[in-house]
Formats: structure tokens, C-alpha cells, sequence
């Protein structure tokens, strides 16, 4: 049972948490060590293995040190050795930053009409600035 095992896990009657990925980006408990095991997942869409995201590597690695539970934390990242200089790149924060919002404008649009933030094609090009 997952909620046992996070409340076991946070009140640290147990020491080591391991997950997968899918998990590990639901989970929202803090921990001094992160350990990612490998940097590829199955894409159903593309229909092939692919590279985690620098926002899912930097989700992972955000449990390890929480200011609140431990004063620094530790990420370890273990992937094949083509990757390395894209990895080493995200630690370094010298990834361009790529937006993906165009690919789901009309879906923001539609929230925004349903939300009542636009209501005519004025407020819209404003609103798309």
C-alpha cells in the first residue's frame, strides 16, 4: 500500500524508498539521498525509448535536501555515457530553456473562455499578448 509505505518512509521507520519512475514523480517526500538508476523511459507516443526530461530529473532530484528536514542533500545520477555531457549541461544550467506552451494553445485558450479571463476576440488578442 503506497500510503503506508510514504508514512513509514517519512517518519523514518524506513530508510530507503525505491521506486520507479512514474512513482518517483508522484512522490512527495523529502530525502536526504536521490538516486536515479538509469535516464530512459518508454515514450508510448514516439514509440521508443527516450531521454527523462531535465524537468524530471530536477523534480527527482528537488526531494533530496528539503531545507526543512536536512541542512543539504545529495543526487546521484546514473546514466550511459552518451548522455553525460547533456546531463552534466542540466547541472549546470546550460540547457536553452524550450517552451511547450504553443503546443497546447488552443487547450489554454479554451481554459481561459471556460474560465471567464476572455471573453471576445479582443480580450483574446490581448490575452496572446
Amino acid at each position: 500500500d503506497r500510503t503506508l509505505v510514504e508514512e513509514l518512509f517519512d517518519d523514518r521507520h524506513i530508510q530507503v524508498l525505491i521506486s520507479t519512475s512514474t512513482l518517483a514523480w508522484g512522490v512527495n517526500l523529502p530525502a536526504h539521498t536521490v538516486i536515479i538508476k538509469g535516464t530512459q523511459i518508454y515514450s508510448p507516443d514516439k514509440g521508443k525509448w527516450t531521454e527523462l526530461g531535465a524537468l524530471d530529473i530536477l523534480q527527482m532530484f528537488g526531494r533530496a535536501g528539503r531545507p526543512q528536514h536536512d541542512s543539504r542533500g545529495q543526487g546521484i545520477l546514473i546514466t550511459s555515457h552518451n548522455e553525460l555531457q547533456y546531463y552534466l549541461s542540466l547541472l549546470n544550467q546550460q540547457l536553452p530553456i524550450e517552451s511547450q506552451f504553443i503546443k497546447k494553445l488552443a487547450d489554454n485558450l479554451n481554459a481561459e473562455i471556460v474560465l471567464g479571463t476572455i471573453r471576445n476576440a479582443k480580450e483574446a488578442v490581448h490575452w496572446l499578448g
